[in-house]
């Protein structure tokens, strides 16, 4: 089969030609250390499943799952440098989005605080899955961590996705919601919705998206497929691309 690799954490239908500018960056610097990259993006089928496969050649994931699921399974390459606010050098926070407008926005939208009152997480949340770090690994530690009590299941509204998560909070079916500081971004340029939310609070910091490929390429083609990434965008390979600390039992 031929190589495959996917990039679809932030490839929303309104920046497809980013994402796939971005992915030419990517396929000429590996095409220039001599593989076979694809001409396009593969952007169909069970994500697990592409990340699986053998024939993954760069894929895009997320570290609550490399930490998980995809442990000893495949190879980390490295992990891209986002330029918004809320992110640092191959890290992200999430926003704590409630209804309301700007007005109501406390001290921490500004100074990325990693705290935040009680009343930035009462009620409802909801979150795209419990797989996902930055919308409901994060906030379940940070949450532990400042000694506040989970969500009761009753009060958890599972949406498939950081945008149904939005629509969500604005419309008022839900409460709350913690939105990656790359997605909020993006929903800001391209989300009607988020004029309808304001940010309540952040998340401390976490290792952002990481990059992976096959486990079956060896040390020599990780190092070439590495030097590829680290040529065609902005990247560090973290030493420790995931956080380590016990893992939140509630699953939708």
């Amino acid at each position: 089969m031929p190589p495959i690799a996917t990039l679809p954490m932030y490839d929303w239908p309104e920046r497809r030609a980013e994402t796939d500018a971005r992915w030419a960056k990517l396929r000429d610097a590996l095409r220039a250390e001599g593989f076979d990259a694809p001409e396009t993006l593969t952007r169909d089928g069970d994500l697990e499943m592409l990340w699986l496969s053998p024939d993954l050649l760069i894929g895009e994931t997320c570290s609550h799952p490399l930490a998980t699921v995809l442990d000893g399974r495949v190879r980390y390459v490295a992990t891209p440098v986002h330029r918004v606010p809320g992110c640092g050098n191959a890290t992200y926070r999430s926003a704590i989005l409630r209804k309301g407008s700007d007005a109501d926005m406390p001290a921490p939208r500004r100074t990325f605080a990693p705290r935040f009152a009680p009343k930035a997480v009462a009620g409802r949340q909801a979150a795209n899955s419990a797989d996902s770090m930055s919308g409901w690994v994060a906030l379940a530690r940070d949450r532990k961590a400042l000694g506040m009590a989970p969500p009761d299941n009753a009060e958890i509204i599972w949406t498939g996705s950081h945008r149904a998560s939005i629509r969500a909070v604005a419309a008022g079916e839900t409460d709350y919601a913690a939105i990656d500081c790359v997605t909020w971004a993006i929903a800001q340029e391209h989300e009607p919705a988020a004029k309808d939310v304001y940010v309540a609070g952040w998340t401390a910091s976490r290792p952002a998206l990481p990059l992976i490929t096959s486990l079956r390429n060896d040390g020599e083609t990780l190092a070439r497929i590495r030097r590829a990434v680290l040529s065609a965008i902005s990247a560090v390979v973290l030493k420790q691309p995931f956080e380590v600390s016990p893992l939140p039992d509630r699953r939708p």
